[in-house]
């Protein structure tokens, strides 16, 4: 046997010393670019929108459910997932009277087909199509509760740059003119953004890596919003920009979502019927993956 000389054992003890202390990480969903047909992931999700019209008030819109979705393969183009919408409750007011959501009973156990494409940059819902075609009133619903402004990334969730990162490294993302709705029965609006992501910590649990990060979003807006009062729709449209800050729980061995809770502050200027008025938008997104 070859005798191995002390200098090459110790520059590959260093070696390994420092290969842990800049350990890189990816974040892809389902862990590789390859998702299995019928995986499941099921979370608890929370949503909030709110704010104040001169002569109408405070208005919000908020509400919970399970959401299920299923992964179902590759069909032409397109990723293909099933969504579920469960154990549904809402609270809407509009000057402190209680709004029904027309969609919330509707909506409760139907299930739509999620499209994502399957190669390029956008990782986000790009068509729905509900399962049952007597659920296709639902569609606008469907295309609200999936197209938001807080949207699922179904390959890369803190976008491209997330691949090869240390812990306290940065990476820059952004986004031009996608479609998402402010509240159900709303049109849809046209968002823009510049996206900061950084890694902040990881940490062991139960076995598990589990990596903390935080995002900063600088998001710009055309929004387009309807709201139902006493019988009448009125139609709020505007610029608007602001901030978004959101704290991220993701599990590097599953390659999932454990958490996340998003708070967003918007602020612009608007219009309804002959009326200019300025005004604050708040929306808040939260998310727990169930076991």
């Amino acid at each position: 046997m070859k005798n191995i000389h002390p200098i090459f054992v110790f520059m590959f003890l260093v070696s390994l010393t420092l290969s842990g202390e800049d350990e890189k990480y990816t974040f892809i969903f389902g862990g590789s670019q390859r998702l299995d047909v019928g995986e499941k992931w099921i979370y608890k999700s929370t949503h909030e929108t709110s704010f104040t019209i001169p002569g109408l008030g405070f208005i919000k819109y908020s509400g919970k459910y399970i959401y299920t979705v299923e992964f179902l393969g590759l069909e032409g183009d397109f990723w293909k997932f099933k969504s579920t919408l469960t154990d549904m409750e809402s609270e809407n007011y509009v000057n402190g009277i209680e709004i029904l959501d027309q969609f919330r009973e509707a909506m409760e156990g139907s299930s739509c087909y999620l499209y994502v494409k399957s190669s390029g940059l956008d990782d986000t819902v790009h068509h729905i199509e509900p399962v049952n075609k007597e659920d296709y009133y639902l569609l606008e619903a469907f295309e609200a509760a999936h197209m938001n402004i807080h949207p699922d990334h179904f390959k890369y969730p803190f976008g491209r740059g997330g691949v090869d990162v240390a812990i306290g490294d940065t990476w820059t993302s952004s986004y031009d003119s996608s479609k998402i709705y402010i509240n159900m029965g709303s049109p849809s609006s046209m968002v823009s953004a510049k996206q900061s992501t950084t890694l902040k910590k990881v940490r062991e649990r139960r076995g598990r890596k589990i990596a903390y990060i935080e995002v900063e979003e600088l998001p710009m807006l055309e929004l387009r919003i309807a709201v139902n009062f006493l019988g009448e729709r009125r139609f709020i449209t505007g610029h608007a920009t602001g901030i978004a800050n959101g704290e991220y729980k993701w599990d590097l061995d599953s390659g999932d979502m454990l958490k996340s809770h998003v708070n967003i502050n918007l602020t612009g200027d608007f219009k309804m019927a002959h009326e200019t008025f300025h005004m604050k938008v708040f929306q808040r997104f939260t998310s727990k993956k169930m076991k």
